[in-house]
């Protein structure tokens, strides 16, 4: 029964017309379109791991969370630098661009199977031809783009971080300072 109420959920958000993207970098919202546009638009590296997709635009759910995008792939930068999750046309579309090798370490996150992209199942020895992008839909960003993108977010949330930490440092010493004027032990 379980197996059969997944597949009415997957039937449903495969006929829902009323799909949207919102991109993380700049909240832009691209929809309503039909879930195999969207798909269509995972599969094209248009929709990164950031990125968060809804059927109602009240509960949004980041795009690998959703299994029909098909987003299972890691891609091994570097010491301790991934990329991902995103689709098997996705990792090839950054072969294509020069930003991977086919020497690049993919994972399956839902196996846990790693490889180099020359041994993946789904690498047929040529990368895809480009294709365009229509002006209605999500650009294309590079791996480079993104981890750009995400460090500048990171160094935003960490310098916030600070100036909290920095606050609640001077809270505790102006309340030490009352406990020390009434004559109470500090700490």
């Amino acid at each position: 029964m379980t197996r059969r109420r997944s597949e009415d959920a997957s039937d449903a958000m495969e006929h829902s017309a009323k799909w949207f993207l919102k991109k993380h970098e700049d909240g832009e919202v691209f929809g309503p379109v039909e879930f195999a546009k969207l798909k269509e638009w995972s599969r094209a590296a248009q929709v990164s791991p950031l990125d968060q997709v809804s059927d109602d635009r009240a509960h949004w759910l980041k795009a690998p969370m959703v299994p029909e995008l098909h987003m299972d792939y890691l891609i091994h930068l570097g010491e301790d630098s991934y990329y991902g999750p995103t689709t098997e046309e996705a990792v090839l579309e950054f072969l294509r661009s020069g930003e991977i090798t086919v020497e690049s370490i993919v994972i399956n996150c839902c196996t846990g199977a790693e490889t180099t992209l020359r041994h993946a199942d789904f690498f047929q020895g040529q990368p895809p031809a480009p294709e365009a992008t229509a002006l209605n839909e999500p650009g294309r960003r590079s791996i480079r783009q993104n981890l750009q993108q995400r460090i500048r977010e990171l160094e935003l949330l960490l310098m916030d971080e600070r100036r909290q930490l920095d606050m609640a440092e001077a809270h505790i010493r102006q309340l030490e300072r009352r406990l020390q004027d009434a004559g109470l032990p500090a700490g």
